[in-house]
């Protein structure tokens, strides 16, 4: 295969990549429905949180000064 065909496949396909990125991007920012971003995108997930399950709340651990110490 010559190199010019080659580069031509290449340029061809970053170009097609760019393409449906450049839409898929410009048709989120509009608000439409995009493959890029996957919220609202099925039927399965709730717009509202389960409230069967309260919230975790956030885990803190403390360390002991010990354990701060440098390594030998």
């Amino acid at each position: 295969m010559p190199l010019w065909s080659q580069h031509l496949l290449v340029l061809l396909a970053v170009m097609a990549c760019l393409v449906f990125f450049g839409r898929q991007a410009f048709l989120s920012l509009r608000g439409r429905k995009s493959k890029l971003s996957s919220c609202g995108g099925c039927k399965s997930c709730g717009t509202t949180p389960s409230t069967s399950q309260p919230p975790r709340p956030e885990r803190i651990v403390f360390l002991p000064v010990e354990m701060l110490g440098r390594r030998k």
